[in-house]
């Protein structure tokens, strides 16, 4: 192995050369190019969503974070790793006990377990391995932006 293949980073683990979002979509593999675009499409059709890229450090690298006008805190983060594309949301204990768990589905119910006690992070977050799964955390995006923008007034 030379040394310029020793030093070679992926983009998305790179925090000093900040990657487009093709460059990120180029280290994926195809069927998570697919549904990345897909989330992404929705994210954006948001009303108020913006999209940013964004560091969060050696364990989500550069992410895909969408942000709103009523709220500091993102509305979501995609993780574009190349191992397992996922999505995390920020949850607060306002909108945690808002949400109507019963109803929801299983997959969505252990992402959001993460977020509560005991564990010690606000962030839900899961594998979306399973495309069909973002149908149900856009409803649950969905759910957090109305909830924050009752909160904003």
């Amino acid at each position: 192995m030379s040394d310029t293949e020793a030093y070679h980073r992926l983009p998305w683990k790179d925090r000093f050369n900040q990657p487009t979002v093709n460059v990120l979509r180029k280290s994926l593999p195809a069927e998570a190019v697919e549904t990345l675009d897909n989330l992404r499409k929705r994210l954006l059709s948001l009303d108020g969503v913006e999209e940013v890229m964004a560091w969060y450090g050696h364990c989500w690298h550069w992410t895909l974070t969408y942000r709103t006008t009523h709220a500091k805190d993102p509305l979501a983060v995609v993780i574009p790793s190349p191992d397992d594309l996922q999505l995390a949301v920020p949850v607060d204990p306002d909108f945690a006990k808002s949400l109507p768990l019963k109803r929801m589905k299983r997959a969505v119910r252990e992402g959001l377990d993460l977020a509560r006690e005991p564990f010690n992070t606000r962030w839900a977050s899961w594998s979306l391995q399973a495309p069909k799964l973002i149908d149900d955390l856009m409803d649950l995006v969905d759910l957090k932006l109305r909830h924050l923008a009752r909160k904003a007034g």
